[in-house]
């Protein structure tokens, strides 16, 4: 069995997004033999407020329960979907702010990776207007699994995530992405590429032209990211090759996953806040809300947990 999918949470709301990640949560769900937590959380206290700002009278009991009837109805809903895959899944109906119920109630019931559904909004909109699955992507301490409504999925006829393409560098969320997917693959028997990517601009530089030395260095960098990554890889019987791309990172981390057909696509994340994200930005945010195939985001919060996996094995194998 994955620890990976040991128990998967699936925020559940009325959107497209949402059923994409209902149907990959309750696939991956049967795939290895794990539990389903559908939740879907109550915001009345914004609605209420904004009603009010109107100037209408407003009753809020009678909108609560509405909104909390409506709510039941669709966590009752996704658990019959989900039966339609042959598995019973927990309900989970909660209040407050979205993000921090939904990682709230992932942490109450121990569950090992959160499933959500994201529009990709881009440009302005998404900056003022906000969304709960980057704020979940920011604050979650257990790998977080997101899907578009245009997400390209696996036959059904095969496993969910046979082929998967890992950034790897030498950052803290990187080892936290490369020890994830170890653990996950070492169970599951799948085919990892761990690619690194040399950014041109960075070889360019503010001075404006190519810097030999720069590229070598940067180059040879990630030649040990990956090269360690494999090595760590097979060391746990897992099927690994590397790679080195070079331009925009996310770019080329999604380029690669197209041409070698991957059905997944693992990500380290600093989960910054405020000013630092919006001006430096993110490679993972921008995967996220670009890339055809689902996308796992793993922080450095998560890395204990999630390689648990590797290193009991590491023990094992010094033991004998």
């Amino acid at each position: 069995m994955s620890n990976l999918f040991d128990r998967i949470l699936v925020a559940i709301d009325d959107s497209e997004p949402a059923k994409v990640a209902l149907a990959i949560g309750a696939r991956l769900a049967r795939e290895h033999d794990g539990e389903l937590v559908l939740c879907n959380v109550v915001n009345w206290l914004t609605v209420v407020a904004e009603l009010e700002s109107t100037g209408a009278v407003v009753d809020p009991k009678s909108t609560i329960d509405a909104m909390t009837r409506h709510a039941q109805e669709l966590l009752d809903e996704a658990a019959r979907d989900a039966l339609h895959h042959g598995i019973i899944a927990q309900r989970q109906l909660v209040e407050g702010e979205p993000a921090k119920s939904i990682l709230g109630v992932a942490g109450k019931l121990h569950c090992s990776v959160i499933v959500m559904g994201t529009h990709a909004r881009g440009g302005l909109g998404r900056l003022f207007i906000g969304s709960t699955t980057d704020a979940v992507l920011r604050g979650s301490s257990i790998p977080v699994l997101t899907v578009r409504p245009e997400t390209i999925i696996a036959e059904p006829s095969r496993n969910c995530f046979e082929r998967i393409v890992v950034g790897a560098d030498d950052s803290e969320p990187a080892r936290a992405a490369i020890e994830t997917i170890i653990g996950h693959a070492a169970a599951d028997g799948c085919h990892v590429l761990f690619c690194s990517v040399v950014d041109i601009d960075t070889v360019v530089g503010a001075r404006g032209y190519y810097d030999t030395a720069v590229h070598a260095s940067l180059y040879d960098e990630a030649q040990r990211a990956v090269d360690g990554a494999v090595t760590e890889a097979r060391a746990n019987d897992v099927a690994a090759e590397g790679r080195i791309a070079e331009g925009n990172a996310s770019r080329a981390l999604i380029a690669v996953a197209k041409r070698e057909n991957a059905d997944l696509i693992v990500t380290g994340s600093h989960g910054r806040r405020g000013v630092r994200r919006v001006f430096v930005g993110s490679v993972a945010e921008t995967i996220v809300r670009t890339s055809p195939v689902p996308v796992l985001v793993v922080r450095s919060a998560a890395r204990a947990g999630a390689a648990t996996g590797v290193r009991a094995k590491r023990q094992t194998s010094a033991a004998l």
